[in-house]
């Protein structure tokens, strides 16, 4: 018989979730903007709370689709990011019957969430050499939408993609996020 040459590592098991934590991770979330609105701004409305941003995770999560919302609601990853968002706005025109979507792509270089959200001073390359100020989300999508959307089309509904690719800010916070996963999966707001 052979003698084993590897000897038992103890601590195998803490290096690898550690090299995990630290990797790239791809995190989405998909989710419908006027249901969004609709559901949060309703509770906020039945429950007198006037801050959006403190909404409660199990209102939140009934919403949102995918596991990004998990790491910025606990804020589990740096959120300084390079940030995609991808909305498709659906329309429809009663006279004529006609159906448009507009698809929108925003794909940003790093920069804060709130600054990607509301706004910021950072110049966004527009192409063919122009660069302006980012507007913020909100504004941006509406500029778009007017220029592209004819008379007589009304919005349906409009869906939205977002995603990054991060690393997560500590292990503990790693391990946070994959237990708040398996939980959500189970249908519990962790």
């Amino acid at each position: 018989m052979k003698k084993r040459n590897k000897k038992y590592n103890p601590n195998k098991l803490a290096q690898i979730t550690k090299s995990k934590a630290y990797q790239k991770h791809t995190l989405e979330m998909t989710f419908n903007i006027d249901e969004v609105n609709e559901h949060i701004d309703g509770w906020r409305a039945e429950n007198n709370f006037a801050d959006k941003e403190l909404t409660p995770k199990h209102v939140v999560y009934d919403v949102y689709h995918g596991d990004l919302i998990i790491a910025l609601k606990n804020l589990l990853i740096p959120l300084e990011q390079e940030w995609f968002l991808g909305v498709d706005s659906h329309y429809y025109n009663a006279e004529t019957e006609g159906v448009l979507t507009v698809p929108t792509q925003f794909q940003m270089p790093k920069m804060s969430f709130e600054k990607f959200r509301f706004g910021s001073e950072l110049k966004v390359d527009r192409g063919a050499g122009i660069k302006t100020r980012w507007q913020g989300i909100n504004n941006e999508l509406n500029k778009i939408l007017e220029q592209e959307v004819p008379q007589g089309f009304e919005r349906v509904r409009s869906d939205a993609l977002f995603r990054i690719e991060t690393a997560f800010n500590s292990v503990d916070d790693y391990l946070y996020f994959k237990q708040a996963k398996a939980l959500r999966e189970q249908g519990v707001a962790a």
